[in-house]
């Protein structure tokens, strides 16, 4: 007799469809976005991509584990970090521990980072959690010590994507994105506001920062003219 799943097991069934749904349509969304990134920046190749967005509830984290989970069936070897030191989420998609992490390493209780990653099960991605959350996420984030993380996440791993803080109203965020090779930008089909997204959009123009692109979460698909993916995931150049 097959035992049913629990509340907790369905929720990340539904939301790790990468993982859990390797034959979906939201899946072939995702490799769709993987191949457009691989050929967006011929000169420059994206090692470090990190995913924000402009306010709370969109998806943020859901879109960073699929994107990694598709970069993984490559072959390719993958590195997912939560940089979302205040409100950490990677490590309840994939229910690893995280009482130690990315935070453990910036404040020094932790020499070795390879210490910290954990391997997601059946995937071929590696989790680096948030870890307990600090007084001071900002000025960590902004540190010499995860400028050069970063830097050795680009030698030692084909691809990393960041999960990142949201844009609005710390500027965590926008501090990650002058180290990464590009950003991406989620937004809710009939959640985001129009101004609270293109607020955010204009804080990464300021610094500057190499956009991407944007992942429209919970598209309708009966209002696609591009795709028809069930799971509602968009993407498109900004």
């Amino acid at each position: 007799m097959t035992k049913k799943k629990n509340k907790s097991q369905e929720i990340k069934s539904d939301k790790l469809v990468a993982l859990h749904h390797k034959k979906s349509p939201a899946t072939e969304a995702f490799r769709t976005i993987r191949t457009n990134l691989q050929f967006m920046s011929p000169d420059k190749e994206l090692k470090v991509i990190m995913v924000t967005g402009s306010e709370a509830g969109i998806g943020k984290s859901t879109v960073a584990s699929n994107l990694a989970l598709t970069f993984s069936m490559t072959g390719q070897k993958t590195l997912l970090i939560d940089t979302d030191m205040r409100k950490p989420m990677l490590h309840k998609l994939f229910d690893l521990p995280n009482f130690q992490g990315l935070s453990s390493y910036l404040a020094g209780d932790q020499d070795e980072i390879e210490d910290l990653i954990q391997e997601c099960k059946h995937s071929g991605t590696f989790l680096l959690p948030a870890g307990p959350i600090p007084p001071n996420p900002s000025e960590m984030l902004n540190s010499k010590k995860m400028e050069d993380l970063i830097k050795k996440c680009k030698k030692e791993n084909a691809i990393t994507i960041i999960d990142a803080p949201l844009l609005l109203p710390v500027t965590d965020a926008l501090l990650l994105s002058q180290k990464v090779d590009g950003v991406i930008m989620v937004a809710e089909t009939n959640q985001t506001k129009k101004e609270v997204f293109t607020k955010g959009i204009e804080r990464l123009q300021q610094v500057s920062a190499n956009i991407l692109g944007t992942i429209l979460n919970k598209y309708p698909v009966n209002k696609s003219s591009y795709y028809t993916y069930e799971n509602y995931y968009y993407y498109g150049e900004e």
